[in-house]
């Protein structure tokens, strides 16, 4: 993966803003993938130059679970809450999501080396307990609908069986 200078992802942001062409002329211009430029102007837009900055962080599983719920509560992209959330890569969101979706919890949590994080806490970092409530209670239902509707399957297909196997003693 390339890595840019700061500088450089400027001058394709000022461009952008600018008005010099949309993000995909930009990507053939300045040889970038058209992605990383509509992450780098939304990362622009919402931090400054410090949305461009590298940044190293490890996130919490609340932090985490918070992300994922503001998602899911205002139908975001995963671009868009990622920038909100001063996430560097939002292709990290999908995978809390893909871990999340697979029931792996633990997978979501870092506690690796048992030390607190370095990272600052911003204005939408606060940790909400309604937000992992809310995303607990949709889980809960969407597990009781799936098993309601698993269950509905198999009695359609044991009536099904019923009335088959009662033309078949008719006939004989």
């Amino acid at each position: 993966m390339a890595k840019y200078k700061t500088e450089f992802k400027l001058d394709v942001v000022k461009s952008f803003l600018a008005g010099e062409g949309g993000a995909k002329l930009l990507a053939r211009r300045w040889s970038v993938p058209e992605e990383k430029i509509r992450t780098w102007v939304s990362h622009y837009r919402l931090h400054g130059i410090e949305g461009l900055r590298p940044k190293r962080s490890s996130y919490s599983a609340q932090f985490k679970l918070q992300v994922l719920s503001h998602q899911d509560r205002e139908r975001l992209s995963s671009r868009k809450v990622a920038a909100l959330y001063d996430i560097r890569n939002p292709n990290q969101v999908v995978v809390w999501r893909r871990n999340l979706g697979a029931d792996d919890l633990e997978a979501l949590s870092n506690d690796k080396s048992g030390l607190p994080s370095m990272k600052s806490k911003s204005c939408c970092a606060e940790a909400s307990s309604t937000a992992i409530t809310d995303s607990v209670h949709a889980l809960r239902e969407e597990n009781e609908r799936l098993r309601a509707e698993v269950a509905y399957l198999k009695k359609s297909h044991a009536l099904i069986r019923t009335k088959r196997s009662a033309a078949l003693t008719k006939r004989v």
